[in-house]
Parts: structure tokens; C-alpha cells; sequence
């Protein structure tokens, strides 16, 4: 058996209306589910959430080509915390676009606050900025390298997990 795909990234958010109508306004991400999980639903799912008597509002917000965040918004909130990355656990969500400068000004200009200017490593452009919440977003443009990861990837992940990357399989 083997996956199909990623599905979808999931991201807690303080203010449900505004984190839509935020992700609508910068990327286009459009609302097509919304739920509402009552205090009793939340009780039973404790050991997931981490919560008791807390309604969960979730919706999925899906991208021009089919990528979907997931937003959570939990009343009453918990304490805010802060993403750290040099422990486990999922540190921020990537949208690929074309030219990263020109999403840079655009989006500098409607005052979202970038950790930095367009970085290059290699041929992909990135740069990274924080959601209302502070949840951290990337965006990529991996230029040709989309194209070898999106129709290729599969074929060059079959061979790499038998030469230069076979001792992560055995």
C-alpha cells in the first residue's frame, strides 16, 4: 500500500473569521468545510486535543491547486505559545508560488511581517512570515526543480533509496 498524496497542513488559530478572510485576502485559499465540535465532542477527544471544555471550530481552506490548510480555533483559548524548531514536531507551512520578490513586496505592502528578504539556497527562492496568529508560512519557488519534484520525484526517490540514500531503508 502506498499514500496518494499530502492532504493537508492544520494550523491553530485564534479568530476563525479573520484567519479566512487573512488567507483568502493573501493567498486565495478559499473556505470549503467548516465544523464545530461541541465541549462534549472535545471531553471525548482529550487525548488528541489536549483540552477539556473547549468547543473546536475547524475549516478547510483549499488552495488554487488543491492544497488544503486546516485551521483550528479552540474557545476558550489556550495560552499562546511559541514554535521552536530544534525540538520534534511540525514548524510551518509552504505555499509554492512563482517569483518570491514579487509576493515579498506585494505582501509587505498589506504589512505582513517577514522574518527576512527573499532568501536564494540553490535555484529555489524563499522567505518566511508569520499569520496573524505568528504561525510561521513559507514561500518557495523551486523553479525547475518543481518540475523534477512534481513529475519525477517519485521515479528519483525509487532510485535514491537504492544508491545514496539506501542506508536510511535498511
Amino acid at each position: 500500500m502506498k499514500i496518494r498524496s499530502l492532504s493537508h497542513s492544520g494550523v491553530t488559530v485564534s479568530n476563525f473569521q479573520a484567519s479566512v478572510k487573512w488567507y483568502y485576502e493573501m493567498f486565495g485559499l478559499m473556505l470549503i468545510d467548516e465544523q464545530t465540535l461541541s465541549k462534549e465532542q472535545a471531553n471525548e477527544l482529550h487525548n488528541l486535543y489536549g483540552v477539556k471544555n473547549t468547543k473546536v471550530r475547524l475549516g478547510f481552506l483549499r488552495a488554487p491547486k488543491g492544497g488544503v490548510v486546516e485551521i483550528f480555533e479552540f474557545t476558550p483559548s489556550l495560552p499562546e505559545t511559541k514554535t521552536i524548531w530544534n525540538k520534534p514536531g511540525i514548524t510551518h507551512i509552504t505555499f509554492d508560488v512563482k517569483n518570491v520578490p514579487k509576493w515579498y513586496g506585494r505582501l509587505s505592502k498589506k504589512g505582513v511581517d517577514f522574518f527576512s528578504e527573499p532568501q536564494k539556497t540553490g535555484v529555489n527562492e524563499w522567505v518566511f512570515l508569520k499569520d496573524p496568529d505568528g504561525n510561521l508560512v513559507e514561500l518557495i519557488d523551486l523553479k525547475s526543480n518543481y518540475f523534477i519534484i512534481r513529475f519525477l520525484g517519485g521515479i528519483a526517490g525509487r532510485i535514491m533509496a537504492k544508491g545514496k540514500f539506501k542506508k536510511y531503508y535498511e
